[in-house]
């Protein structure tokens, strides 16, 4: 489906799906294996098939294909609604909550998403079973651990922008001192903080940098509505995150900086446009450089050529997404749209558009953010910024994007530093390409090691050097 999802990143775990790419937004090789700490665990004997024996951690893998993927889970709660997370240190996800967990006997069941469900056997120390990912499966075998303790402290927090709070969650180097640090941005959509973001705060805390990931508002715990919201309302929720952590005095408010992932990217943008004394740093990944409405059509344009449709067919797709675009921008009228819709309601390309009803939401909230010129914005930005795309990347033009942005930032002298990630795609995951034997899909290597390298090298606290002493001559 196509209609106006702009790079929807489905929260913060850049696919759902584990085995299958989902066209959607937000890196990787990581050298340490990431543990959920959800308290500590007692492994007394209960009655097989409460909550109570499912709960703790869980460390195992899945095989398809032969292909093996290392995953733990932790789960929690007793009673009838026990809940549970799910760790990829391989696919950049961290205690991404699961959908469903249920317990009947010795039968376990619990899902991620809509398309992954697992099917096991609780036998004492050990889950083994089956799981089905959107129409493929395989095997899974979980064996009970003792987690690893994180090096670094959680904290809870809220902060507000007006009457939206914001639900959040800070991770804090224990090192003496004040620390850089950085805020976390979401995509568009609905965003949690779990998942990519969680992983994202995990590896800047092991580096000595705090990191405050938050619930989108909206989403998860935090109050208000995204989908009534501008840019301009999502960037005052970052600055009213930056303020809580300069407010720390464990924090250095000179260096606290942004990382966004696609529209992450254009808020960290305007942030720093909004307030440049409050931002050291921006690190931008696959986002928007120039109209958002363009974006829009040039993913939707990648999009339908790989549908099954004809090249008369695509014509027309594209020819009404375009004008749904104008609708949606508010250049042209509803009753417009409608008309030139009519005759082609029963084809399956105007299915695959998936054009919105005239009630939605959408055309209200596309209008305060389609028109909008990112590069504006760009030709402000004065703080160090980094880039970081995926090769593949087929919603966004990657060397289109890279040249206009940084023709952007010369304009006014700002250093910047790219990065293209080999064969990733816009959520920077490596995914098998058509035809090739299956593989598991993984964050793109190395880059979030770059990414964390890079802000410790901006922010790096420069150290006086003292005149050589003269020392006093001997008789």
């Amino acid at each position: 489906m196509a209609a106006l999802t702009f790079c929807v990143q489905l929260p913060k775990l850049r696919c759902f799906s584990l085995s299958k790419h989902c066209n959607i937004p937000t890196a990787l090789s990581v050298v340490r294996v990431v543990c959920v700490l959800v308290g500590s665990l007692c492994f007394v004997p209960v009655a097989l098939g409460s909550s109570a024996q499912l709960a703790g951690h869980w460390e195992g893998t899945m095989v398809r294909d032969g292909a093996r993927l290392e995953v733990s889970f932790d789960f929690s709660g007793s009673g009838s609604q026990p809940k549970g997370t799910f760790t990829c240190v391989t696919q950049q996800a961290m205690d991404y909550p699961l959908n469903v967990v249920t317990i009947s006997a010795d039968r376990v069941h619990f899902a991620l998403g809509d398309s992954l469900g697992f099917d096991g056997k609780l036998a004492s120390d050990q889950i083994v079973g089956t799981f089905t990912d959107d129409g493929a499966g395989g095997k899974f075998t979980l064996h009970r651990s003792v987690p690893d303790v994180l090096p670094y402290d959680v904290v809870d927090v809220i902060f507000r922008n007006g009457a939206v709070v914001l639900s959040g969650t800070l991770c804090m180097p224990r090192s003496p001192g004040r620390h850089t640090a950085v805020v976390i941005l979401q995509g568009s959509g609905s965003e949690s903080r779990w998942g990519t973001s969680r992983f994202i705060a995990d590896q800047f805390a092991r580096s000595g940098i705090g990191a405050l990931v938050y619930d989108k508002r909206g989403s998860g715990l935090s109050t208000g509505d995204w989908k009534a919201s501008s840019y301009d309302d999502l960037a005052n929720d970052v600055l009213a995150g930056i303020d809580l952590l300069a407010s720390r005095p464990d924090i250095d408010p000179s260096r606290i900086g942004l990382h966004g992932h696609s529209e992450g990217g254009i808020i960290g943008a305007i942030v720093a446009v909004h307030a440049p004394s409050k931002v050291a740093f921006v690190v931008a990944e696959d986002t928007v450089a120039g109209l958002v409405r363009d974006q829009d059509f040039y993913r939707v344009s990648h999009q339908v050529q790989e549908a099954g449709f004809t090249d008369g067919q695509i014509k027309n797709a594209l020819n009404l997404y375009k004008l749904m675009l104008d609708v949606a921008c508010g250049t042209k009228p509803y009753q417009e749209l409608e008309t030139a819709s009519q005759p082609f309601r029963d084809q399956e390309w105007y299915k695959w558009l998936a054009i919105p009803p005239e009630n939605s939401y959408l055309w209200t909230w596309y209008r305060k953010i389609g028109n909008l010129d990112t590069l504006v914005f760009w030709r402000q930005v004065r703080a160090p910024v980094l880039l970081v795309y995926g090769e593949r990347d087929q919603l966004e033009p990657v060397d289109e994007s890279l040249a206009k942005i940084e023709a952007s930032l010369d304009v006014v002298h700002t250093p910047y530093t790219a990065i293209s990630a080999p064969n990733a795609q816009h959520n920077l995951t490596v995914q098998p390409k058509p035809n090739e034997p299956f593989f598991w899909w993984k964050s793109a290597p190395g880059i979030i090691n770059l990414v964390v390298a890079w802000v410790q090298h901006e922010t790096a606290v420069s150290v006086p050097i003292e005149s050589p002493k003269v020392l006093p001559k001997t008789q």
